[in-house]
């Protein structure tokens, strides 16, 4: 089996025949990707690196060191185009948070009227419900109203964020079903 050498390829790349990249590409995507998946929890995140990392190695493939790695190249913007996702969710998460609080703040008076109308036999109700789950339904519960992050209650539970979220789903699902079997006739 023979080593794969980039250099020929790049430098038909670089001499017009664009359509070879796609060679590197075959060559070296399972290697940026598994690169990525290491560091990333949702797939879609890292088709969309990768591509990102191909798309920047094309555009700068003319600086490319000849008889330097072109792996390790590879693996460099890999690692910089990964920061910067860090870095820009970072942001977003940051940003997420703030909303959320300036919610909260703004609502807080109208939610503090809707619990004093929710009245102590709805919360009765629903604390029954809650008591109704299972013991894992139980937890994702309660997590959510404690607001724990769900890449830490997947990690505590032994599930992926993906399950996590369909149990959260389910429970909540739970949840409706019983509160609407145990609220009270109406009368008219």
């Amino acid at each position: 089996m023979s080593r794969f050498d980039a250099e020929p390829v790049i430098a038909a790349v670089l001499g017009g025949e664009t359509d070879r990249f796609r060679l590197i590409v075959r060559e070296y995507g399972l290697v940026v990707r598994a690169y990525l998946i290491a560091r990333l929890y949702h797939l879609d995140d890292v088709d969309d690196l990768a591509q990102e990392v191909f798309l920047i190695a094309f555009e700068k493939l003319e600086t490319f060191e000849s008889g330097k790695s072109f792996r390790d190249w590879l693996i460099g913007i890999a690692k910089f185009q990964l920061n910067n996702y860090w870095r820009k969710n970072s942001r977003r998460a940051s940003a997420m948070e703030l909303f959320r609080e300036e919610v909260a703040a703004a609502i807080e008076p109208e939610l503090e009227s809707a619990h004093e109308e929710l009245g102590t036999s709805q919360t009765k109700r629903l604390l029954d419900c809650i008591g109704q789950l299972q013991d894992r339904a139980r937890r994702i519960v309660r997590a959510g109203l404690d607001g724990l992050r769900a890449e830490s209650l997947a990690s505590e539970l032994g599930m992926t964020p993906n399950s996590l979220y369909q149990a959260r789903f389910r429970a909540h699902e739970a949840l409706r079903k019983c509160m609407e079997q145990t609220e009270p006739e109406a009368t008219s």
